[in-house]
């Protein structure tokens, strides 16, 4: 698929950042999850520019190119089979910082990143400190969540993306994605996050400005649904399929004053559904994080930790499900801890027994160390694993999980279901683990096939923030109402004629053929 009069021309442009030693290709071909891919060239454009000039020669050779950046995604979307690989990273500096007033301040294009934060720090220094709630800050669509917060923590501001791959994924790709995380409750996903995104369509046509409609959660509607594109939000939330990002207008949080947060044991994920709208009643948009993590998940973890495991009860506790809330305040004289303590002692009505105080980072390092502990799991039992990202509008979330666990007991006798996620925006992330009595290999297709039907039966999506890629491209296009599929196939042939971005993602490479 590659092809070679268009690498010439790739090349004239590019220079050495047009890559085809053997050597450097490899990290392009091993992903986080899923097998290896394969390809011959790898393009590292650093200027939005490049990435224009890129698109028009590969759409005038007709040569596709599977985007990459951090390389975090979990749908194989990023996964090369022949195609040339497009990696965004090299597009890693910021551009300019916005107060709410509309002073500016423009980095240099020759800044040094890891001295971006120190240069806008100054200038906000030499300011006297203005007020900086409210500002915006532009960037490059390779730049890592982690870096902008770098930028940001001097002045007291956030990108409030968490995830546990924040050090790699990019804000580009999160927007792209519409990426929820930890605290999409409160602050709403990737696309929301942001005000702005300029790119380049398929067909090497300039993209934007490019926005999302506000973020309005609601238990009736979905909060996070890769399955359904918003054709007016342009780039953001489009996965990447018809055009990418390349410079984002991001909105910027104040650092809360102060945080509070609590393990909470439950029963079901019906009383979770209680919980948080008595949350939601008593603190309104000061939830800032409510997770769920079931007893499985919590076992995998502290078989991980060991010794160093500890739950943060004053004694034993064993539960079906434990939420992990986290509420904020922006007011330092406030007693936060007496406020959360009312509420879950007061409201909820826990005994003291089952309020589970620790300092944050201890719950979450329990919250993040889930994945991990589930790949020690996965090895240790040696039968292999399925991961799903659902989503259900929040309504029928709690009826969801506890029927889905119902129908994998049933039918799907020695394994395991992990499942731990945003319980408050309806997201869940789950793990079938089998073991080598029972593996999953000789059954993937079943099993699949049951998390699907009944994650559809209680009106979910089977794709909530990960996007579709190639992973899900068959059950998409297999599940997919008619006229959800008319919209794709409609948007790649306006703005990707040719099939040029990720030709595989949503199978494209079927379904513009029907």
């Amino acid at each position: 698929m590659i092809v070679d009069s268009a690498v010439s021309e790739l090349r004239a442009v590019l220079g050495p950042r047009c890559v085809d030693a053997s050597e450097r290709l490899e990290r392009y071909e091993v992903l986080e999850r899923g097998p290896r891919g394969r390809t011959g060239l790898v393009l590292l454009p650093q200027t939005e520019a490049e990435v224009g000039e890129i698109l028009k020669i590969c759409n005038r050779h007709a040569m596709p190119l599977v985007i990459s950046s951090g390389r975090t995604g979990l749908v194989e979307a990023q996964r090369p089979l022949g195609e040339a690989v497009l990696s965004l990273e090299k597009l890693n500096r910021p551009i300019d910082f916005t107060l709410a007033d509309g002073r500016r301040y423009t980095w240099s294009e020759n800044i040094v990143v890891s001295a971006a934060g120190d240069a806008l720090l100054a200038w906000w220094d030499s300011l006297k400190r203005p007020d900086p709630r409210g500002a915006r800050i532009t960037v490059q669509g390779g730049v890592a969540v982690d870096a902008v917060n770098d930028w940001l923590r001097p002045l007291g501001l956030m990108f409030p993306m968490e995830m546990g791959s924040s050090s790699a994924a990019s804000v580009g790709a999160c927007a792209a994605n519409a990426s929820a995380g930890s605290n999409a409750v409160c602050y709403g996903t990737g696309a929301h996050m942001t005000e702005a995104a300029w790119g380049w369509w398929g067909n090497g046509e300039p993209a934007g400005p490019c926005s999302a409609t506000a973020w309005q959660p609601s238990p009736e509607r979905f909060a996070i649904n890769s399955l359904h594109i918003e054709p007016g939000w342009g780039l953001l939330g489009s996965q990447g399929a018809f055009g990418l990002i390349t410079r984002l207008t991001l909105r910027t949080y104040a650092i809360p004053a102060q945080r509070e947060a609590a393990l909470i044991p439950v029963a079901d994920m019906k009383q979770s559904m209680r919980v948080l709208k008595a949350a939601r009643k008593r603190f309104g948009d000061r939830v800032e994080e409510f997770e769920f993590i079931s007893s499985s998940a919590m076992d995998i973890v502290r078989e991980l930790q060991g010794e160093a495991f500890r739950l943060p009860f004053p004694q034993a506790v064993e539960s079906p499900l434990y939420l992990l809330l986290q509420v904020k305040s922006d007011d330092a004289d406030e007693d936060l801890a007496s406020s959360l303590y009312d509420f879950l002692a007061g409201d909820l009505d826990l005994p003291d027994e089952h309020i589970g105080y620790a300092p944050l980072p201890a719950l979450k390092k329990i919250r993040h160390s889930i994945t991990e502990a589930s790949n020690a799991r996965m090895r240790a039992l040696g039968g292999g694993r399925l991961s799903f990202d659902t989503a259900t509008p929040l309504i029928g979330f709690g009826e969801y999980l506890d029927g889905l666990r119902a129908a994998l007991a049933e039918r799907a006798a020695g394994t395991e279901l992990i499942a731990f996620g945003h319980a408050g925006v309806g997201g869940a992330h789950l793990h079938v683990i089998g073991t080598k009595e029972h593996p999953i290999a000789p059954r993937s297709a079943e099993l699949t096939g049951l998390v699907i039907d009944v994650t559809l039966q209680h009106g979910g999506s089977f794709s909530a923030e990960h996007g579709i890629g190639s992973k899900w491209a068959d059950e998409y296009l297999r599940r997919s109402p008619r006229e959800e599929l008319d919209t794709v196939r409609g948007l790649k042939r306006e703005h990707d004629p040719l099939n040029i971005l990720n030709p595989r993602s949503f199978g494209f490479d079927r379904l513009l053929a029907s």
